[in-house]
Protein backbone atom coordinates (compact mmCIF):
# COMPACT_ATOMS: atom_id res chain seq x y z
CA UNK A 1 0.00 0.00 0.00
CA UNK A 2 2.84 2.40 0.83
CA UNK A 3 4.38 1.78 -2.59
CA UNK A 4 1.03 2.45 -4.28
CA UNK A 5 0.64 5.63 -2.23
CA UNK A 6 4.05 6.93 -3.35
CA UNK A 7 3.30 6.01 -6.96
CA UNK A 8 0.01 7.95 -6.84
CA UNK A 9 1.78 10.91 -5.22
CA UNK A 10 4.57 10.84 -7.81
CA UNK A 11 2.01 10.59 -10.62
CA UNK A 12 0.14 13.60 -9.18
CA UNK A 13 3.32 15.66 -9.00
CA UNK A 14 4.28 14.77 -12.57
CA UNK A 15 0.77 15.57 -13.75
CA UNK A 16 0.93 18.95 -11.99
CA UNK A 17 4.32 19.75 -13.58
CA UNK A 18 3.05 18.70 -17.01
CA UNK A 19 -0.09 20.81 -16.67
CA UNK A 20 1.90 23.83 -15.46
CA UNK A 21 4.32 23.46 -18.37
CA UNK A 22 1.48 23.35 -20.90
CA UNK A 23 -0.20 26.34 -19.23
CA UNK A 24 2.89 28.57 -19.30
CA UNK A 25 3.76 27.47 -22.84
CA UNK A 26 0.24 28.31 -24.06
CA UNK A 27 0.34 31.64 -22.20
CA UNK A 28 3.67 32.51 -23.81
CA UNK A 29 2.32 31.71 -27.28
CA UNK A 30 -0.79 33.82 -26.65
CA UNK A 31 1.35 36.74 -25.49
CA UNK A 32 3.59 36.37 -28.55
CA UNK A 33 0.54 36.34 -30.79
CA UNK A 34 -0.83 39.40 -29.04
CA UNK A 35 2.51 41.19 -29.47
CA UNK A 36 2.65 40.18 -33.14
CA UNK A 37 -0.94 41.30 -33.67
CA UNK A 38 -0.28 44.63 -31.94
CA UNK A 39 2.85 45.13 -34.03
CA UNK A 40 0.87 44.40 -37.19
CA UNK A 41 -1.90 46.81 -36.14
CA UNK A 42 0.68 49.53 -35.38
CA UNK A 43 2.29 48.95 -38.77
CA UNK A 44 -1.09 49.26 -40.53
CA UNK A 45 -1.89 52.44 -38.62
CA UNK A 46 1.52 53.91 -39.49
CA UNK A 47 1.06 53.12 -43.19
CA UNK A 48 -2.46 54.55 -43.10
CA UNK A 49 -1.27 57.78 -41.46
CA UNK A 50 1.53 58.10 -44.05
CA UNK A 51 -0.96 57.64 -46.90
CA UNK A 52 -3.27 60.26 -45.41
CA UNK A 53 -0.32 62.63 -45.02
CA UNK A 54 0.82 61.97 -48.61
CA UNK A 55 -2.66 62.82 -49.88
CA UNK A 56 -2.59 65.95 -47.72
CA UNK A 57 0.68 66.94 -49.41
CA UNK A 58 -0.70 66.07 -52.87
CA UNK A 59 -3.67 68.43 -52.52
CA UNK A 60 -1.64 71.04 -50.57
CA UNK A 61 -4.05 70.78 -47.65
CA UNK A 62 -7.11 71.60 -49.80
CA UNK A 63 -9.28 68.82 -51.26
CA UNK A 64 -10.51 71.20 -53.95
CA UNK A 65 -7.10 70.83 -55.62
CA UNK A 66 -7.48 67.05 -56.07
CA UNK A 67 -9.01 67.04 -59.58
CA UNK A 68 -6.62 69.71 -60.86
CA UNK A 69 -3.55 67.93 -59.51
CA UNK A 70 -4.65 64.58 -60.97
CA UNK A 71 -5.00 66.19 -64.42
CA UNK A 72 -1.56 67.80 -64.09
CA UNK A 73 -0.05 64.47 -63.05
CA UNK A 74 -1.46 62.65 -66.08
CA UNK A 75 -0.31 65.45 -68.37
CA UNK A 76 3.24 65.24 -67.03
CA UNK A 77 3.16 61.45 -67.30
CA UNK A 78 2.19 61.49 -70.99
CA UNK A 79 4.79 64.15 -71.82
CA UNK A 80 7.54 62.15 -70.10
CA UNK A 81 6.27 58.95 -71.72
CA UNK A 82 6.57 60.57 -75.15
CA UNK A 83 10.09 61.85 -74.39
CA UNK A 84 11.11 58.40 -73.19
CA UNK A 85 9.63 56.79 -76.33
CA UNK A 86 11.43 59.22 -78.63
CA UNK A 87 14.78 59.65 -76.90
CA UNK A 88 15.65 57.61 -73.78
CA UNK A 89 13.79 54.43 -74.92
CA UNK A 90 13.49 52.74 -71.54
CA UNK A 91 11.25 49.69 -71.32
CA UNK A 92 7.64 50.75 -70.74
CA UNK A 93 7.25 48.83 -67.49
CA UNK A 94 10.57 50.14 -66.18
CA UNK A 95 9.55 53.67 -67.11
CA UNK A 96 6.14 53.37 -65.39
CA UNK A 97 7.74 51.89 -62.27
CA UNK A 98 10.38 54.64 -62.10
CA UNK A 99 7.75 57.30 -62.69
CA UNK A 100 5.56 56.02 -59.85
CA UNK A 101 8.47 55.81 -57.40
CA UNK A 102 9.83 59.24 -58.31
CA UNK A 103 6.35 60.75 -58.34
CA UNK A 104 5.59 59.49 -54.81
CA UNK A 105 8.96 60.74 -53.54
CA UNK A 106 8.58 64.06 -55.35
CA UNK A 107 5.14 64.76 -53.86
CA UNK A 108 6.40 63.74 -50.40
CA UNK A 109 9.47 65.99 -50.53
CA UNK A 110 7.62 68.85 -52.22
CA UNK A 111 4.83 68.64 -49.64
CA UNK A 112 7.30 68.67 -46.76
CA UNK A 113 9.10 71.67 -48.23
CA UNK A 114 5.88 73.59 -48.91
CA UNK A 115 4.55 72.76 -45.46
CA UNK A 116 7.76 73.99 -43.88
CA UNK A 117 7.67 77.20 -45.89
CA UNK A 118 4.05 77.93 -44.93
CA UNK A 119 4.78 77.13 -41.31
CA UNK A 120 7.84 79.40 -41.12
CA UNK A 121 5.94 82.27 -42.72
CA UNK A 122 2.78 82.03 -40.62
CA UNK A 123 3.84 80.63 -37.25
CA UNK A 124 5.31 83.91 -35.90
CA UNK A 125 1.86 85.41 -36.54
CA UNK A 126 0.37 82.57 -34.46
CA UNK A 127 2.64 83.56 -31.56
CA UNK A 128 1.60 87.20 -31.88
CA UNK A 129 -2.12 86.37 -31.93
CA UNK A 130 -1.77 84.06 -28.93
CA UNK A 131 0.12 86.77 -27.03
CA UNK A 132 -2.47 89.42 -27.86
CA UNK A 133 -5.39 87.18 -26.99
CA UNK A 134 -3.97 86.04 -23.66
CA UNK A 135 -2.92 89.60 -22.77
CA UNK A 136 -6.48 90.82 -23.28
CA UNK A 137 -7.79 88.15 -20.91
CA UNK A 138 -9.13 85.70 -23.49
CA UNK A 139 -9.08 82.00 -22.68
CA UNK A 140 -6.95 79.42 -24.43
CA UNK A 141 -9.80 78.10 -26.55
CA UNK A 142 -10.72 81.61 -27.65
CA UNK A 143 -7.08 82.33 -28.54
CA UNK A 144 -6.93 79.23 -30.73
CA UNK A 145 -10.18 80.34 -32.37
CA UNK A 146 -8.61 83.73 -33.16
CA UNK A 147 -5.69 81.92 -34.81
CA UNK A 148 -8.07 79.95 -37.00
CA UNK A 149 -9.97 83.08 -38.07
CA UNK A 150 -7.11 85.54 -38.49
CA UNK A 151 -4.45 83.35 -40.14
CA UNK A 152 -5.05 82.71 -43.84
CA UNK A 153 -4.30 79.56 -45.76
CA UNK A 154 -3.26 76.10 -44.73
CA UNK A 155 -2.03 76.84 -41.20
CA UNK A 156 -5.18 78.78 -40.41
CA UNK A 157 -7.27 75.80 -41.48
CA UNK A 158 -5.22 73.64 -39.14
CA UNK A 159 -6.06 75.87 -36.18
CA UNK A 160 -9.72 75.85 -37.17
CA UNK A 161 -9.65 72.05 -36.96
CA UNK A 162 -7.88 72.17 -33.57
CA UNK A 163 -10.40 74.69 -32.19
CA UNK A 164 -13.38 72.75 -33.49
CA UNK A 165 -12.20 69.42 -32.08
CA UNK A 166 -11.34 70.93 -28.69
CA UNK A 167 -14.74 72.66 -28.58
CA UNK A 168 -16.63 69.39 -28.94
CA UNK A 169 -14.56 67.78 -26.18
CA UNK A 170 -12.16 65.48 -28.03
CA UNK A 171 -8.99 64.31 -26.32
CA UNK A 172 -6.32 67.02 -26.50
CA UNK A 173 -3.47 64.51 -26.89
CA UNK A 174 -5.10 62.93 -29.95
CA UNK A 175 -5.89 66.32 -31.50
CA UNK A 176 -2.37 67.71 -31.15
CA UNK A 177 -0.77 64.41 -32.15
CA UNK A 178 -2.70 64.47 -35.45
CA UNK A 179 -1.70 68.07 -35.97
CA UNK A 180 1.95 67.33 -35.19
CA UNK A 181 1.94 64.56 -37.81
CA UNK A 182 1.14 67.23 -40.40
CA UNK A 183 3.61 69.78 -38.97
CA UNK A 184 6.46 67.74 -37.42
CA UNK A 185 8.65 70.68 -36.45
CA UNK A 186 10.34 71.35 -33.14
CA UNK A 187 8.79 74.81 -32.82
CA UNK A 188 5.30 73.38 -33.19
CA UNK A 189 6.14 70.58 -30.77
CA UNK A 190 7.13 73.10 -28.10
CA UNK A 191 3.99 75.09 -28.84
CA UNK A 192 1.56 72.18 -28.49
CA UNK A 193 3.42 71.01 -25.38
CA UNK A 194 2.80 74.42 -23.81
CA UNK A 195 -0.87 74.26 -24.82
CA UNK A 196 -1.35 70.77 -23.40
CA UNK A 197 0.33 71.67 -20.10
CA UNK A 198 -1.87 74.75 -19.85
CA UNK A 199 -4.98 72.68 -20.51
CA UNK A 200 -3.99 70.13 -17.86
CA UNK A 201 -2.56 72.34 -15.11
CA UNK A 202 -3.04 75.96 -16.08
CA UNK A 203 -0.31 78.57 -15.63
CA UNK A 204 1.07 81.79 -17.09
CA UNK A 205 0.95 80.90 -20.76
CA UNK A 206 1.63 84.42 -22.04
CA UNK A 207 5.17 84.54 -20.66
CA UNK A 208 6.06 81.08 -21.99
CA UNK A 209 4.63 81.86 -25.43
CA UNK A 210 6.63 85.10 -25.53
CA UNK A 211 9.85 83.23 -24.75
CA UNK A 212 9.04 80.68 -27.46
CA UNK A 213 8.54 83.54 -29.92
CA UNK A 214 11.99 84.96 -29.11
CA UNK A 215 13.61 81.55 -29.51
CA UNK A 216 11.92 81.05 -32.90
CA UNK A 217 13.05 84.50 -34.07
CA UNK A 218 16.65 83.75 -33.12
CA UNK A 219 16.45 80.37 -34.83
CA UNK A 220 15.19 81.95 -38.06
CA UNK A 221 18.06 84.44 -38.03
CA UNK A 222 20.52 81.56 -37.69
CA UNK A 223 18.89 79.62 -40.55
CA UNK A 224 19.07 82.65 -42.84
CA UNK A 225 22.73 83.07 -41.98
CA UNK A 226 23.44 79.42 -42.83
CA UNK A 227 21.63 79.73 -46.17
CA UNK A 228 23.58 82.87 -47.02
CA UNK A 229 26.87 81.11 -46.25
CA UNK A 230 26.03 78.11 -48.49
CA UNK A 231 24.32 80.02 -51.34
CA UNK A 232 27.49 80.16 -53.46
CA UNK A 233 28.09 76.40 -53.13
CA UNK A 234 24.46 75.63 -53.98
CA UNK A 235 24.56 77.82 -57.08
CA UNK A 236 27.82 76.21 -58.22
CA UNK A 237 26.28 72.75 -57.82
CA UNK A 238 23.27 73.76 -59.95
CA UNK A 239 25.50 75.14 -62.70
CA UNK A 240 27.72 72.04 -62.75
CA UNK A 241 24.66 69.78 -62.79
CA UNK A 242 23.22 71.69 -65.77
CA UNK A 243 26.33 71.15 -67.97
CA UNK A 244 25.50 67.58 -69.14
CA UNK A 245 21.91 68.56 -69.99
CA UNK A 246 23.04 71.63 -71.95
CA UNK A 247 25.71 69.61 -73.77
CA UNK A 248 23.14 66.95 -74.67
CA UNK A 249 20.85 69.60 -76.22
CA UNK A 250 23.72 71.22 -78.13
CA UNK A 251 24.83 67.80 -79.43
CA UNK A 252 21.39 67.34 -81.03
CA UNK A 253 22.11 70.23 -83.44
CA UNK A 254 25.91 70.28 -83.75
CA UNK A 255 26.67 66.52 -83.75
CA UNK A 256 23.53 64.73 -84.99
CA UNK A 257 25.42 61.48 -85.76
CA UNK A 258 26.70 61.19 -82.20
CA UNK A 259 23.29 62.16 -80.87
CA UNK A 260 21.61 59.41 -82.93
CA UNK A 261 24.22 56.92 -81.73
CA UNK A 262 23.51 57.74 -78.08
CA UNK A 263 19.72 57.64 -78.58
CA UNK A 264 19.18 54.80 -81.08
CA UNK A 265 22.12 52.41 -80.71
CA UNK A 266 21.92 49.92 -77.76
CA UNK A 267 25.59 50.49 -76.92
CA UNK A 268 25.10 54.25 -77.06
CA UNK A 269 22.12 54.08 -74.71
CA UNK A 270 24.39 52.45 -72.13
CA UNK A 271 26.43 55.68 -72.19
CA UNK A 272 23.22 57.71 -71.88
CA UNK A 273 22.02 55.67 -68.90
CA UNK A 274 25.44 55.96 -67.26
CA UNK A 275 25.43 59.75 -67.65
CA UNK A 276 21.88 60.07 -66.30
CA UNK A 277 22.61 57.74 -63.39
CA UNK A 278 25.86 59.47 -62.43
CA UNK A 279 24.17 62.86 -62.74
CA UNK A 280 21.33 61.85 -60.41
CA UNK A 281 23.73 60.16 -58.00
CA UNK A 282 26.10 63.13 -57.88
CA UNK A 283 23.31 65.69 -57.41
CA UNK A 284 21.83 63.52 -54.65
CA UNK A 285 25.17 63.56 -52.80
CA UNK A 286 25.43 67.34 -53.19
CA UNK A 287 21.84 67.80 -52.00
CA UNK A 288 22.52 65.56 -49.00
CA UNK A 289 25.66 67.51 -48.11
CA UNK A 290 23.76 70.78 -48.36
CA UNK A 291 21.04 69.43 -46.10
CA UNK A 292 23.63 68.35 -43.53
CA UNK A 293 25.30 71.74 -43.59
CA UNK A 294 22.03 73.59 -43.03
Amino acid sequence: MSILYYLILAFGILLFIYTATIFFSARKKINQRNISFKTFINFIQTVKSKLVLWKYYFVSGNNKNLTRNILITFSVFFILYYLNYEFIKLDRLVFVGLFLILFILFIWKKGQRYNRKVFEEMFPEVIQIMNSATSSGAGLLQALGHCGRDIPGQLGDEFKIIHKRLSIGEDAYSIFNDSYNRYPYKEFYFFITIIRINLDKGGQMREVISRLGRVIADSKKMEKKKKAMTSEARMSAMIVGAFPVIFFIIMKFTMPDNFDYVIDDPNGRIILYYVLGSEIFGMSIIWWLMRKST
